[in-house]
């Protein structure tokens, strides 16, 4: 995997007349420092932080008007693999259009035969993008969730073509997806809470179980690291909500035995008036990734809610056991973090990192 310079952050403002999407390419090659300082198994206080302002968009995207003001809503899917992490637009519409920011140009895309719901599972495997839309148990929508592919040919046209795939088995029919991973170039395992791990065959278009008796440790999609080998994603602490959310590892590929979740340090604790909201990880390849992290302060805050980004550039490298205190830094995985930013931002923004 070659190293990804740029990470994309997707934010939604909504008017009274026009909603609009604006798409920035936030450089993460600026975060790398030639001395990274490695992170303590315990953060004893809250990290500094350089407040930064965000880059220019580079791309607008909006949504056809409509007098209902909610119906103005679009999602954003990364489309990586072999096609450089463009970026999939869809609208309310259910039309979608295909943005590259390398070269800063668009093409049309298949429209998908449904509206996603907010948020989606979605993944690429190889130059195919996997899209997978469960029903919600706060949603008034009845049916059954969607599945489909947006499959590339290779053909005389070279083009993406929308594909309804069978839809998963049952307890993960009735479940939201809790996690999700590429296993061996062609498999997607998904798993929910306490419903086991199940597999999705891209060839064959095949559903198996993977395991009963445990689930993808992770909360959305973990992303394979060929440099150590494992499956990097977060995890949830027991320990501070506010603190939740550690990156983690696993190793997928020990056949049957159940594998050892190795929990790296936090790379950044925030200040006491910021509570946690989401979290992202992006693999920039060669074992650095960026980790961007969503807080809110309270409405009882001294200058009301208020919305903030922070992004920070870490780097996963093996180390012995001896130096690693007995495995408390992720045994045998050290992180060193690099820079981190951030951003003040409409505390009624939607957000997107890609």
């Amino acid at each position: 995997m070659s190293t990804r310079r740029f990470v994309y952050l997707v934010l939604g403002e909504f008017g009274r007349r026009r909603s609009n999407y604006t798409l920035r390419n936030i450089d993460m090659e600026r975060f790398f420092l030639p001395r990274p300082t490695p992170v303590p198994s315990v953060a004893s206080a809250a990290d500094a932080v350089e407040y930064a302002s965000l880059p220019c968009p580079a791309m607008t995207f909006y949504p056809p008007f409509s007098k209902l003001f909610a119906n103005q809503k679009m999602e954003f899917l990364l489309l990586g693999g072999n096609h450089s992490n463009a970026v999939v637009a869809v609208d309310q519409t259910c039309r979608t259009v295909l943005y590259d920011p390398g070269e800063h140009a668009v093409r049309t895309m298949p429209a998908l035969p449904y509206q996603v719901r907010l948020p989606t599972t979605s993944v690429t495997v190889g130059d195919d993008l996997y899209i997978l839309d469960m029903p919600r148990h706060d949603d008034d929508a009845d049916g059954d969730g969607c599945f489909y592919g947006l499959i590339y040919e290779d053909g005389l046209n070279e083009d993406w073509r929308c594909r309804a795939l069978p839809p998963p088995p049952p307890p993960l029919s009735d479940l939201h997806v809790h996690s999700y991973a590429v296993v061996g170039d062609t498999e997607i395992w998904m798993s929910t809470h306490g419903g086991g791990i199940y597999c999705f065959d891209t060839v064959s278009h095949a559903w198996s179980t993977v395991a009963t008796g445990w689930t993808l440790p992770f909360t959305g999609l973990a992303e394979y690291c060929h440099e150590h080998g494992l499956w990097f994603g977060f995890s949830r602490s027991n320990r501070d909500m506010r603190r939740n959310f550690v990156l983690s590892a696993l190793d997928l590929d020990g056949g049957s035995k159940l594998p050892v979740l190795h929990r790296l340090p936090l790379e950044f604790t925030p200040p006491d008036a910021l509570n946690l909201e989401s979290s992202y990880l992006v693999n920039l390849g060669h074992g650095k990734f960026c980790i961007a992290r969503f807080f809110h302060t309270d409405e009882d805050h001294r200058d009301g809610e208020e919305l903030f980004a922070v992004l920070t550039a870490v780097e996963v490298e093996r180390c012995d056991d001896d130096d690693d205190a007995g495995g408390a830094n992720g045994g045998g995985l050290r992180m060193l973090k690099h820079r981190s930013e951030m951003y003040k931002l409409n505390s009624e923004m939607m957000y997107w990192v890609l």
